[in-house]
């Protein structure tokens, strides 16, 4: 056996580690698995439920205020007469209920002038809890159940706060551009100058929604950060005490794939990202609602629950909890622990790939030729993500905002498709170009320099992840262990089909998860993961990772299925006789003077 391993690390026949090395750099894992399992929390409990909200908040002058505003101006596109025509009756109402200053935010925003309606009733301290609720809609419809339904229930709490004394300043505001990336709610906190007083934030969205499509809270970021634990609990208890119950909350793996790959859609998305304490309460889920009728009795309820919500805030002051973390058995996994068990799975491919790399430059072979091999492949993804760049300033393709919005503004119609199509036969052409070319000056793939640069360009890249999002790198980590394995030598080819399939599951996961979650089907899937990109939502070091990634991938494929189509060397033949090989006394070839008589 020692004979066939020098003669495989002779020819270079794949990636050669050093088991022991491999072994070795395992030993921070421990270490950081025991400092994860001590660094469980209990959770931050919620504000007190005081308010007997049934008397106060009427579902039925809501929905009066509903209908006139579906009825009157059904097209409140961001920039329409309709818009600012409810924005006016928003600043009546807000100034008839006795708030005061109300201060009228005027922006443009891709060419179209946009006005947030922000109205304060001053408390006893000038800490504030601000609700915010959407104005404008994404079409011509009235979207009773949808904007009508929140901008309604704003004006109603109005009425509620009339008269009342509150501890903290209640801030209400009327938002405007909602469907053109949040606009409206990132401009809100460009121009608070008490910033620093926000306490909570608690967005309506949808209320007027019969039915909803996953849980009633939404506390996702558009980064790997996420909305408080205390006030999430609060807004969770109010409403089970008008609804009864509410739907039930992303399990470990849901939670996990929306921090690796935070998808934040709603207002809460762009505050959380800035750093501000919201949670999103939708009576659709995290999706606008599918049915245009308007449920009023469960609008009643939930505007007595976000009312509960605003009381039992105004009570007491809860605690957020770490910016980022992971529910586990009604305990908090904080980010930092998930963070630096991430980094230390990193470490032993790393190091090992390290220790090849050495390798194959000792036995002279020209490595650099695989650097631009292996790095190469991220080109034509950079080609096809070039060409959408373009297609958006030329206005062939949709100019999407830099935050997650709802997947059906921008459905997957035949000008999409026709666009989508381009983007892939860029990227296919690039490919088929460029990588026949490098092959043919790098060599032969199954040697152990292509294996090594590959194996190292992915860790390095892994490892740039981790400083970006650590739980998207920890989602990465089974890639960069299980390729390294995969382009050993002497494996069985389905052995090496295996790794390398399941290195790409946990990615795999995430986006099964997605598509259950947003109601997409693949095509529609990559059409929004577009949209995405040229909105710079993942920004561009994400967008460089996210190519970088892609072509790593295929050059691990390359490698692999290189070293599949390569025999395995034959095993070396042990001695037929039994007993140990070197034993060659008397009798052993049968030639003793006894046997020679028989």
């Amino acid at each position: 056996m020692a004979t066939a391993w020098s003669q495989l690390t002779s020819v270079g026949c794949g990636l050669v580690i050093e088991p022991r090395i491999y072994r070795a750099a395992f030993l921070p894992t421990l270490l950081a698995l025991v400092v994860a399992m001590f660094s469980l929390e209990a959770r931050p409990g919620p504000a007190p439920q005081g308010l007997a909200a049934d008397v106060l908040f009427e579902g039925r002058l809501a929905n009066q205020t509903l209908q006139q505003i579906a009825r009157e101006h059904p097209d409140r596109r961001p920039g329409t007469p309709g818009n600012a025509a409810v924005a006016r009756l928003s600043v009546e109402r807000f100034r008839e209920h006795g708030f005061d200053p109300i201060v009228v935010q005027r922006f443009s925003e891709d060419g179209e002038r946009l006005a947030n309606v922000v109205a304060r009733r001053v408390g006893s301290t000038r800490d504030q809890i601000v609700i915010m609720a959407p104005r404008d809609t994404a079409g011509r419809g009235p979207d009773a159940a949808g904007s009508a339904a929140d901008t309604a229930a704003l004006l109603e709490l109005a009425r509620v706060f009339e008269g009342r004394s509150t501890r903290r300043t209640i801030v209400l505001v009327s938002l405007d551009g909602s469907s053109m990336g949040d606009t409206g709610a990132r401009r809100f906190l460009e121009d608070a100058t008490d910033r620093g007083r926000i306490e909570s934030v608690l967005v309506l969205s949808n209320l007027g929604a019969s039915s909803s499509r996953g849980p009633l809270l939404v506390q996702w970021s558009n980064d790997a950060s996420r909305g408080g634990i205390g006030l999430n609990r609060t807004v969770a208890q109010s409403v089970r005490q008008e609804l009864g119950g509410i739907p039930p909350d992303e399990g470990v793996a849901g939670q996990f794939a929306r921090l690796a790959l935070p998808v934040g859609i709603g207002a809460q998305g762009v505050l959380i990202e800035e750093g501000v304490d919201a949670v999103r309460l939708s009576g659709s889920g995290e999706l606008p609602p599918q049915a245009r009728a308007v449920d009023v009795e469960r609008l009643g309820s939930l505007g007595r629950a976000a009312l509960r919500a605003a009381s039992a805030l105004d009570g007491r002051r809860v605690e957020s909890g770490p910016a980022s973390y992971v529910i586990v058995a009604r305990s908090v996994l904080p980010a930092w622990a998930l963070a630096l068990v991430a980094l230390a799975l990193i470490l032993p491919p790393l190091v090992a790939s390290i220790d090849a790399f050495a390798r194959a430059s000792r036995r002279r072979e020209r490595v650099a030729r695989w650097w631009r091999w292996a790095l190469a492949g991220a080109v034509p993804f950079v080609v096809g993500l070039v060409l959408a760049e373009l297609l958006v300033l030329t206005g062939r393709m949709p100019d999407a905002p830099p935050a997650a919005f709802p997947p059906d503004n921008e459905p997957l119609d035949a000008g999409a498709a026709v666009v989508l199509g381009a983007v892939v036969a860029a990227t296919a052409l690039g490919w088929v170009l460029l990588r026949p070319r490098l092959r043919r000056a790098a060599g032969d793939p199954t040697g152990g320099g292509a294996a090594a640069v590959t194996s190292l360009a992915l860790s390095l890249v892994v490892l740039a992840v981790w400083f970006l999002n650590p739980f998207a790198a920890l989602a990465l980590v089974p890639a960069t262990h299980l390729w390294l394995l995969a382009m050993t030598p002497g494996l069985r080819t389905w052995v090496r089909g295996l790794l390398f399939v399941s290195g790409l599951a946990a990615p795999a996961g995430i986006a099964v998860y997605y598509l259950a979650r947003l109601s997409l089907d693949p095509f529609e899937a990559a059409w929004y993961g577009l949209l995405l990109m040229t909105g710079h939502h993942f920004g561009p070091l994400g967008a460089l990772a996210s190519c970088l990634l892609a072509g790593l991938t295929a050059s691990s494929l390359a490698v692999v299925v290189a070293l599949a189509r390569q025999e395995p060397p034959e095993p070396p033949k042990g001695p037929s006789v039994r007993g140990p090989a070197s034993y060659a006394g008397p009798g052993s070839l049968g030639g003793t003077d006894s046997a020679l008589g028989r």
